[in-house]
């Protein structure tokens, strides 16, 4: 049996889910949900499922924030994302960010259940676009020292693209706000970016942050 934990802010996916897989049919059962990643770690007990089921966009914290949270908190629990976004880059960086599979929810009901029963035995099951094979050629692609950021540039960009203002990172890090803005500014600038959102989506799209 495959207990499976997920993590979903829409109910209507969870019903779905419970309805495609039956215990005594399948071998597969969802014993436990929660909307976000905080409820999750409240939630969740180690001892009662085997998988978290995590969709990419939940409300919280950004998509690699969500993974990192759970494996520090679950470090033996796999994690597999179950989402309707398709983008190659985002498969990437949940692969490097530690997902054992990248599953959309448009998936035929048995490449889940397979999927599922690969990772259950300690497999990651990668997708078309990010095989082992490939997955060193692709991840060079986005190295480019140009996006290269120190540990203190990044914090910024973090806080910017967790939804924080220039004034409320400036409270954060007890400094005056023209420091802070200086510093974005000067980001923004190695990154050519025209604007604090642009600069968070071109450092997401290079797995930067």
């Amino acid at each position: 049996m495959i207990r499976l934990f997920t993590i979903e802010d829409h109910p209507v996916i969870i019903t779905g889910l419970r309805n495609t897989f039956r215990p005594s049919r399948d071998g597969i059962e969802i014993v436990g949900s929660a909307n976000n990643v905080d409820e999750a770690m409240m939630k969740a007990d180690p001892a009662s499922f085997d998988i978290f089921l995590l969709d990419l966009w939940i409300p919280g914290y950004h998509p690699l924030q969500n993974v990192k949270k759970i494996r520090e908190q679950f470090p033996g629990k796999p994690v597999v994302m179950f989402t309707s976004e398709d983008s190659s880059i985002w498969q990437r960086k949940m692969f490097e960010a530690g997902a054992m599979a990248y599953l959309l929810k448009n998936a035929e009901k048995n490449e889940i259940r397979l999927t599922l029963e690969k990772v259950s035995r300690g497999m990651t099951v990668y997708s078309v676009v990010i095989e082992p094979e490939r997955e060193q050629t692709f991840r060079a692609g986005f190295a480019d020292p140009k996006y290269t950021l120190t540990q203190n540039q990044k914090e910024y960009v973090v806080f910017l693209s967790n939804g924080l203002t220039q004034q409320e990172i400036a409270e954060k890090k007890s400094l005056s706000l023209s420091t802070v803005e200086k510093t974005i500014k000067n980001i923004r600038e190695k990154c050519s970016a025209r604007n604090n959102a642009e600069l968070v989506k071109i450092l997401l799209e290079r797995g930067v942050i």
